[in-house]
């Protein structure tokens, strides 16, 4: 028998969900009609056979991309994806042995990239109230942690952390010589950053995406965003050509009209979730309130699993809460006529 890494083969990944497309997808936190048809217009325009048939070139992109963050070229390089920059930063500062440690519930890959790279996860619990203790992550840093993860907001729970108490657990890292990743994945539906950060530590790197707020998820496209000197890291482990020149097309007509589609999005999901929030407080449903695009709701009457499959046979698609968020739905927040088309269902089902 051939080698197989052992890490790896004792691994079973299994598909994401496929088959979505003509249902309102409220699963996955995409924005379901996608970026505004202007932009997608003015991105085209760029795209021909000649254009398809280069090498992606990410140098213009990427510096105009750090320009809009305030940054300089150096301090970012783009990834296929938020999710396989998470993959690059566990890989290259992840000491094997040492820990990761959690607030869970968050995105799983990190656990598994953890897993991968030989690291142990070490998960800290929200408290029954679904609100978070920073001082019990503060003092689970020791010498044996690598890396401290942050999703800021959170995804599944919506909490944020303030920016004082981010730059408490990154001192403490610090003092520890670990990793701080902060993933912004659902920056822009909260509009603080930690950008700052990254001029004042060494240990500190952030992610980002272009999937959720700017709604190309179908384009993959993330960044890493940190030091000089922690950028050329990830790139001397990072292979060439992974973001795609359609990619980069849009990215870069998302940066030229930065303000204009800024603000298109922001109407479009404050208006859908303001509607939302009080719908579900007209009907009495009891949620956990959230700075994400997504919220947590309990269900009055029935099973969040029964709802979940109830609301899939009338062409909505939502995701039903396991683990830490058992007994809770999942759904993805934008414009205020696909949340009126899920609370009417919702409160036909839920019975």
């Amino acid at each position: 028998m051939h080698y197989v890494n052992p890490v790896i083969k004792n691994f079973l990944r299994t598909n994401q969900p496929e088959e979505r497309e003509g249902y309102l997808r409220l699963d996955q936190n995409e924005n379901p009609d996608g970026i505004p048809k202007w932009l997608f217009k003015k991105a085209m325009k760029r795209i021909s056979p000649s254009y398809l048939s280069l090498y992606p070139e990410e140098i213009r992109f990427t510096t105009k991309y750090a320009g809009l963050l305030g940054l300089e070229y150096e301090n970012v390089t783009l990834t296929d994806g938020s999710v396989v920059a998470m993959g690059y930063a566990v890989k290259v500062f992840g000491e094997p042995g040492k820990k990761l440690l959690c607030v869970t519930p968050t995105f799983g890959m990190y656990k598994v990239y953890a897993d991968m790279q030989q690291m142990e996860t070490e998960f800290i619990h929200y408290e029954s109230d679904y609100t978070f203790d920073i001082d019990k992550l503060i003092e689970r840093i020791d010498l044996q942690t690598g890396i401290v993860s942050l999703v800021n907001p959170s995804m599944p729970i919506g909490n944020v952390y303030s920016q004082q108490d981010i730059e408490r657990v990154v001192e403490k890292a610090r003092s520890v010589n670990a990793l701080v990743i902060i993933d912004e994945a659902y920056h822009y539906f909260y509009e603080k950053n930690s950008l700052a950060l990254i001029q004042k530590y060494d240990n500190v790197v952030i992610l980002r995406t272009f999937s959720k707020f700017l709604s190309i998820p179908g384009l993959r496209m993330g960044a890493v965003i940190s030091t000089k000197e922690n950028v050329q890291y990830i790139k001397n482990y990072k292979p060439h050509y992974t973001v795609n020149g359609a990619a980069l097309a849009f990215g870069e007509a998302i940066v030229d009209n930065f303000d204009r589609i800024h603000a298109d999005l922001k109407k479009s999901f404050e208006g859908g979730k303001q509607f939302l929030l009080n719908a579900l407080d007209d009907a009495a449903y009891s949620y956990i309130p959230t700075e994400g695009c997504f919220i947590c709701i309990r269900p009055k009457h029935r099973t969040a699993e029964d709802i979940t499959a109830a609301l899939k046979e009338r062409g909505i698609l939502i995701f039903c809460g396991k683990g830490d968020s058992a007994g809770f739905l999942r759904v993805t927040i934008w414009n205020k006529r696909h949340m009126k088309r899920f609370i009417d269902a919702l409160k036909e089902v839920d019975r």
